[in-house]
């Protein structure tokens, strides 16, 4: 077998997961995902993707998440993934540097035709190809990476297609599997440049809708006979650095959902700013310092480029302000809350222009990392007051990370303030919780089309 063949062999011959705590893992993902996603279902800019979903038509199947309509599979991907992406609330995994629920999962669903609920899916065939899902897009995360990512490809899309595939295949038990993996793969796109903008989001979208569009193109007869990891021409070779980099022998032991496990967020900003949030909002509470008392800091990153994904220095409107470490800093130092007030399409104040112009990022420091830092990855923030004194912070796992998670209340309550209704919130974590039991995925979206 070519390794294309192997990892196919690999997804589709995987029983129905019911280890207990890979499906616990894969229950807290879709309960944040939904969190995620219904947060977002008033946003302006997913309003006008569900005007121009209105103005396009078709054929009402699938669900779009908390819109209270159906639209077509294609459209249903494309508009769940840019919803559950669209406050980059959503999970994200660090062998990804990706957020892998809000394409796989808006994926699923969207393949789950509400036309036909004569085809019955059971919910722990769901879940576990959910975990298949990510097990692939983190394999091949592991295998591109950081390369990939530095070099300004957006893992979400590039490695999402893919993944989102594996899943929706193995969920149907298609026999096409891997021709579907080389039809996602050969639709890999997507640039973090534009991270800052609603396209950022729209790319867990993209990514959904190609898993779509692969499996049904073959549905329909095309066919794509090729190996998408092929030695010379086949994806690794094209975006990574070739098929030796891949490990297969290694499947499911332990689960990439559970080892290192999804990274969750109470936060509307990259997870890679997690540690400069954190680090600020300890420094707020210092006892010396005065926001007006300082005369620069210095924002140390390890390894190098472990920042890449914060892209603006000196950013001009809050949105941008999501992927830039000096405007979260200067947010925490000033002790504005971390809000989606604070992450809106509106120009940055000029106190908080004037507090980043103080700022430096370096890569110059050489302290041993916490063992449990992933890739010995840490933020140190150096502050020099006016009289000289320096006032330091280091952070190497913040919170809401596999190796610091929030409690379980924490995570109900993302739920609730999304639904904004508690009892409507324990009954969606009841139902998704039966779908480890055999619950019905068909009937579980029925019971919410027109509820959320």
């Amino acid at each position: 077998m070519n390794l294309g063949q192997q990892l196919s062999y690999l997804i589709k011959n995987t029983p129905v997961i019911h280890d207990a705590v890979v499906i616990q893992r894969a229950i807290s993902g879709v309960i944040d995902y939904f969190a995620s996603s219904l947060q977002a279902r008033h946003d302006t800019d997913a309003k006008k993707l569900l005007s121009w979903i209105d103005d396009e038509g078709g054929k009402a199947r699938a669900w779009l998440v908390g819109q209270k309509k159906l639209a077509t599979a294609r459209q249903a991907a494309l508009f769940n993934g840019f919803q559950a992406h669209c406050l980059d609330y959503d999970d994200v995994h660090s062998e990804v540097r990706g957020h892998p629920s809000a394409v796989i999962l808006s994926a699923l669903i969207a393949s789950i035709r509400l036309d036909n609920v004569d085809l019955k899916i059971d919910g722990r065939r769901f879940l576990t190809a959910y975990v298949i899902g990510i097990e692939v897009m983190a394999l091949l995360g592991k295998s591109v990476n950081p390369a990939h990512y530095e070099k300004g490809w957006h893992t979400t899309i590039t490695l999402g297609g893919i993944a989102a595939t594996a899943a929706i295949c193995y969920l149907y038990d298609e026999p096409f599997l891997s021709q579907a993996l080389t039809l996602a793969a050969t639709q890999a796109s997507g640039m973090r440049l534009l991270m800052g903008t609603p396209i950022k989001f729209l790319h867990a979208g993209l990514a959904a809708e190609h898993a779509i569009q692969a499996v049904e193109w073959l549905r329909a007869g095309i066919h794509a006979k090729q190996d998408f990891l092929n030695d010379k021409l086949g994806f690794l070779a094209i975006y990574g650095q070739g098929n030796a980099s891949l490990d297969l022998c290694h499947w499911g032991k332990p689960w990439k959902i559970v080892e290192p496990g999804l990274w969750f967020k109470t936060y509307s900003y990259c997870s890679a700013a997690a540690y400069v949030a954190d680090a600020g909002k300890l420094l707020y509470q210092h006892r010396q310092l005065n926001v007006d008392d300082i005369a620069n800091i210095t924002l140390f990153f390890t390894p190098e480029n472990s920042d890449a994904a914060l892209i603006y220095r000196l950013p001009l409107f809050a949105e941008q302000g999501r992927f830039s470490a000096e405007y979260i800093l200067a947010l925490t130092l000033l002790g504005i809350p971390l809000d989606f007030e604070q992450f809106s399409a509106t120009p940055i104040p000029e106190h908080i222009q004037k507090l980043m112009q103080k700022m430096q990022r370096s890569y110059q420091i050489q302290l041993p990392p916490h063992p449990k830092a992933y890739n010995g990855r840490y933020v140190v923030i150096d502050i020099v007051l006016n009289n000289g004194k320096k006032i330091c912070q280091r952070i190497d796992i913040p919170k809401g990370s596999p190796q610091n998670p929030y409690s379980q209340a924490e995570m109900s309550l993302k739920l609730i303030n999304a639904i904004k209704n508690q009892q409507m919130a324990e009954k969606l974590t009841q139902d998704i919780e039966a779908l480890a039991t055999g619950l019905e995925v068909s009937r579980f979206l029925m019971n919410y089309i027109f509820r959320l």
